[in-house]
């Protein structure tokens, strides 16, 4: 596989779950200036030309991208999705049917290349006029009797501490496609950073709920004032309720280096009772933790 062709598919696997708006993040602007070049693809790219569901590069013959819709005027439904309704399990591809789409025979041929030659491709779900998911990379793994092609997940592997370091190279360029990238990066990251903290901690350290759904991970050291390192290390992450992750976050707690709780000065009475917190509050702080801690003490408490 080419190159061109590998950084776009790793493109679409790194931009999954994000939603895009308008045509710039997927084909360029206008209709001559394409996506400018990144750190997936060295040089102008579409990741679909948004006309059609297949999406084959002129001269190629492989399939490289595909636009899912659930419209009943096309295929109706033809996603089946996870209990969270965030990620496909299954999708049945529907070919072109039009009898005046002359496209419809090389669209056809392309999917049967890929299939036959395990070659994943890129997939978008049109959620509605003007928004596409991304919903990352699937493989057909077969072509039923009907033309259908059944579609499965996929993922390359690739090493994810690896991608942020070289995305960061361009996060301050300001065009539209490295804006996407600079918000997919930070979501990939902190998806991947709460995970990380959920398995090790299971609950807020500080007073102990233990609901997955309102627990935050937070940096001890912010993720702006931290060097690359730093961002992806998970000793340098805090697991804490909403109360709590918005005492630690704008400094009116902090921590000791054997764990004891302090309270910023500016706090009254009546608002430590609200935010359930007290002098005799402590925490276990691993030794790989302390300089971060020790930093938020001496540069972000307000004592």
């Amino acid at each position: 596989m080419e190159d061109f062709h590998e950084g776009i598919l790793k493109k679409f696997q790194f931009l999954k779950g994000e939603i895009i708006f308008g045509q710039k993040g997927i084909k360029g602007k206008g209709k001559t200036e394409r996506i400018p070049s990144d750190e997936f693809v060295s040089e102008p790219h579409i990741l679909h030309d948004l006309i059609r569901g297949f999406y084959k590069p002129a001269g190629e013959l492989y399939l490289l991208s595909y636009q899912a819709t659930e419209a009943d005027e096309n295929y109706g439904k033809q996603i089946i999705w996870d209990n969270n309704g965030e990620n496909f399990l299954k999708i049945n591809m529907h070919p072109p049917r039009g009898e005046k789409d002359n496209r419809k025979i090389s669209d056809i041929r392309a999917a049967r290349y890929n299939l036959e030659n395990d070659i994943p491709f890129g997939i978008l779900y049109k959620i509605a006029d003007s928004q596409n998911k991304v919903l990352g990379l699937g493989k057909i793994k077969s072509e039923e009797k009907n033309g259908v092609f059944v579609v499965e997940p996929f993922t390359i592997d690739t090493s994810f501490e690896k991608e942020i370091k070289s995305i960061e190279k361009r996060l301050t360029e300001e065009d539209i496609n490295t804006n996407i990238l600079r918000e997919a990066l930070f979501r990939r990251g902190q998806k991947q950073f709460r995970n990380k903290l959920i398995e090790r901690d299971k609950a807020c350290v500080l007073c102990g709920l233990n609901n997955k759904n309102f627990l935050i991970a937070s940096h001890i050291k912010p993720w702006r004032f931290s060097k690359h390192k730093e961002r992806i290390d998970y000793n340098n992450g805090i697991l804490l309720c909403p109360n709590h992750d918005k005492l630690f976050d704008n400094g009116y707690i902090s921590f000791t280096l054997n764990g004891k709780i302090l309270i910023s000065k500016k706090l009254s009475d009546d608002e430590k009772v609200n935010m359930g917190i007290n002098e005799k509050m402590s925490i276990e702080i691993g030794k790989k933790a302390t300089k971060y801690f020790e930093w938020h003490r001496n540069n972000y408490f307000k004592a």
